[in-house]
């Protein structure tokens, strides 16, 4: 693999179902503290009431916009990875934008880890486990996946002999 590689299309329908689901969470959460608060407490008056739907609506739309339509779209464009006879690359980043470079012999352990969204899309995340931390690809196909772990072990294999 030589060329640079993205994460799965279909990652980024991930993505955005995942942020849609915390958003209507926290979106439950603010409803029901309004509503304990409407029924029983009474610790704020109308006029904060009022307040209190105005901002959580417009913190719901702007969370929306942003985690929902703009990051997934910026996170797919950016995050990219190449493996090479040497050494794993992986463009990484929203805000701030980051390569990191761990050489092949480093890797000590790969793992996988699929969630119940990814596992219906086919997708998984790769962990490359080193002495000095990890590093994590995202949302690629479970067969690519497995390439990439069988390339890799017997890159690992081919330079101890």
């Amino acid at each position: 693999m030589t060329q640079y590689n993205y994460m799965e299309p279909s990652g980024v329908k991930v993505m955005r179902i995942s942020a849609l689901i915390t958003i209507v969470i926290l979106l439950l959460v603010a409803a029901i503290l309004f509503i304990v608060d409407s029924l029983w407490l009474n610790l704020l008056s109308k006029s904060a009431h009022t307040w209190y739907l105005v901002i959580g609506g417009c913190a719901a739309l702007v969370s929306i916009i942003v985690w929902v339509i703009i990051v997934p779209k910026v996170k797919y464009k950016i995050f990219r990875y190449k493996i090479n006879d040497h050494e794993v690359i992986v463009k990484r980043g929203v805000w701030f934008v980051e390569e990191v470079k761990v050489p092949i012999f480093r890797i000590q352990n790969i793992d996988s880890f699929e969630g119940l969204l990814m596992r219906k899309h086919k997708l998984t995340n790769l962990t490359l486990s080193t002495a000095g931390g990890t590093i994590e690809i995202k949302l690629i196909n479970k067969k690519q996946a497995s390439n990439i772990k069988r390339t890799i072990k017997q890159m690992n294999r081919d330079r101890e002999r």
